[in-house]
C-alpha cells in the first residue's frame, strides 16, 4: 500500500458521514467516475439511508467542500476531462473522480451495509455465496 495512502486513510469511523457516503459512491462505481454519475449515486445512496429532500439538499451543498477535503488527504482525485455525450456533435468537459487507491478503500468498505444495500436493491444482485 502507498504509504502516503495508508498514512491518510483513517479508519472509517474518523471519517464525516458524507465523506463516507463518497467513498461508498466510489467504491460502488468501481474507483472512478464522472460528477455526474458520482452525485447520482450519491442521491440513491441518501434515499436508501432515508433521509429527506432537505437533508440531500444539504449534503449536496456540502460536497464540493468534502471533495476537496478527500483530495487534500490523497484519497480522491479529480481532473477536468472531455466527456462524449450523444446528443452533441462535440464533447462536453466534465470532471472525472477517481480513487487514489482503490484496493485500500474497497478492502475498509465493500463490506459496508450501506454498500450491500445498494448492490442488493438498486442493482439487483446480493453477495455470491461459495
Amino acid at each position: 500500500m502507498n504509504n502516503t495512502i495508508k498514512q491518510n486513510m483513517k479508519p472509517e469511523e474518523d471519517f464525516d458521514e458524507i465523506e463516507k457516503d463518497v467513498l461508498r459512491a466510489m467504491i460502488i462505481l468501481h474507483g472512478s467516475a464522472w460528477k455526474s454519475d458520482l452525485y447520482d449515486t450519491l442521491s440513491t445512496i441518501w434515499r436508501l439511508k432515508g433521509l429527506d429532500f432537505n437533508g440531500m439538499i444539504k449534503a449536496s451543498e456540502r460536497l464540493p467542500k468534502i471533495l476537496e477535503g478527500l483530495e487534500g488527504k490523497r484519497i480522491l482525485r479529480w481532473e477536468k476531462r472531455l466527456r462524449g455525450d450523444l446528443s452533441r456533435r462535440e464533447p462536453i468537459e466534465d470532471t472525472l473522480y477517481y480513487l487514489e487507491n482503490v484496493k485500500d478503500v474497497s478492502d475498509k468498505l465493500s463490506s459496508d451495509h450501506i454498500v450491500l444495500k445498494y448492490r442488493s436493491k438498486v442493482m439487483g444482485y446480493d453477495i455470491l455465496k461459495i
